[in-house]
């Protein structure tokens, strides 16, 4: 891991980026969230379901990572009302679960209930940070492909219902 106290600074795709970390374990967020804005990233934490849907509403993130076992409301129901409301507003969210419950039909669960990846307690932070810088350029990409074959594409922080032209 990191042995010699010097994080890797060459992800600038993570510049920005807004995440929102769910886990009712304090100290994994806090550190989730301390690696995380080393590298630029903004960061939110909640620790339970129905805080990270409020914060969610205010701030909309572009990655939710989030724990399945959450007190009252489980990381399943809390990725099920983020897709949907996600979906209202026309976002794209990268969903990430992070457990310490391993087993196929776990991972399964988790995939058809919308997260798009799965990692496992304890982290490998290197792994965890790299995957989430590719994820990145990943996302930066689709956008300048779809600015380049469709002109002028909004991002979903430009878009201001007064400003949409609608043509029937």
């Amino acid at each position: 891991m990191y042995t010699s106290n010097e994080f890797p600074t060459n992800f600038s795709s993570l510049q920005g980026l807004r995440v929102l970390v769910v886990d009712n374990n304090v100290d994994f967020c806090d550190l989730i969230a301390l690696l995380l804005q080393l590298y630029g990233v903004e960061v939110q934490k909640a620790f339970s379901a129905q805080q990270a849907l409020e914060i969610f509403r205010q701030w909309p993130p572009d990655v939710l990572v989030s724990d399945i076992a959450l007190p009252k409301e489980d990381g399943y129901a809390l990725i099920q009302q983020v897709r949907t409301n996600a979906g209202e507003r026309g976002e794209v969210v990268l969903a990430i679960a992070v457990t310490g419950y391993v087993n196929e039909k776990m991972l399964q669960h988790a995939l058809c209930a919308g997260f798009d990846l799965w990692f496992t307690k304890p982290l490998d932070l290197d792994e965890f940070v790299a995957v989430l810088a590719t994820l990145a350029i990943c996302q930066q990409s689709s956008y300048a492909i779809a600015q380049q074959i469709l002109g002028h594409v909004p991002r979903h922080s430009d878009l201001n219902p007064e400003n949409i032209k609608l043509y029937y």
